[in-house]
């Protein structure tokens, strides 16, 4: 029986081994194979090496929701500067607060009139600007954002704020949170030439102006 088995056996071996040599490897090594690449890992770019792609983060402007529009305050020849003249005093240890609002500068003479000074004589990094020194107080009860931006109402003229300058001054009542007394925010308003302006408040609750009159240099940006 053995001799009889022993060639069929090997005759079923050699059928298998030359059947199996015809079929593809179903593990074949890393690069083998028809040139098929890997799937990209899921969330990937394709082609980026499975770098997941970066949509872009924004950052969300705080002061939008409170930039609201001008009022028609411009004045024509020969108008005199409605200047503000009301001042308040809520906090003793703060000099008197230009307005009746809710925020306002600090420091201004009687009269509304602010004395800046030219570049020269300032210290300034941005010296396209002259300046002044101007304190701005809120109101203890008022833990949102404020924003304040100036115009000139009796011909073109502009108002920028801190050194380097910029465009509009936002304060933020929790970075001096204090209990009790108004919170105090130092700055600087830059101006260029000598003439009536107003500052535009506005906070959640609502808008105001403040009229100065600015006594000082002429400024050529460069000059």
């Amino acid at each position: 029986m053995r001799s009889r088995l022993l060639p069929a056996v090997l005759l079923a071996l050699t059928v298998a081994g030359t059947v199996s040599g015809c079929q593809p490897d179903p593990f074949p090594p890393a690069g083998a194979g028809s040139g098929s690449t890997a799937p990209e890992p899921t969330g990937a770019v394709p082609g980026s090496a499975g770098i997941t792609p970066d949509f872009g983060s924004a950052t969300p402007d705080p002061a939008a929701k409170l930039r609201r529009p001008w009022p028609d305050s411009r004045l024509g020849p020969g108008e005199r500067c409605p200047v503000t003249t009301e001042t308040t005093r809520p906090d003793p240890e703060l000099a008197p607060l230009q307005g009746t609002g809710r925020a306002g500068p600090v420091g201004l003479g009687a009269d509304g009139r602010l004395e800046y000074l030219h570049p020269d004589d300032g210290g300034w990094t941005d010296r396209s600007w002259g300046g002044q020194k101007v304190l701005w107080a809120v109101d203890p009860g008022l833990d949102t954002l404020v924003l304040v931006r100036g115009r000139r109402l009796d011909g073109p003229g502009e108002v920028a704020f801190g050194d380097p300058a910029a465009p509009e001054l936002l304060l933020d009542p929790a970075e001096d949170a204090k209990p009790g007394g108004w919170r105090d925010h130092p700055s600087y308003t830059r101006l260029r030439a000598p003439g009536c302006y107003a500052y535009r408040i506005d906070t959640e609750a609502g808008s105001f102006m403040i009229v100065f009159r600015a006594v000082g240099p002429a400024v050529t940006p460069g000059g």
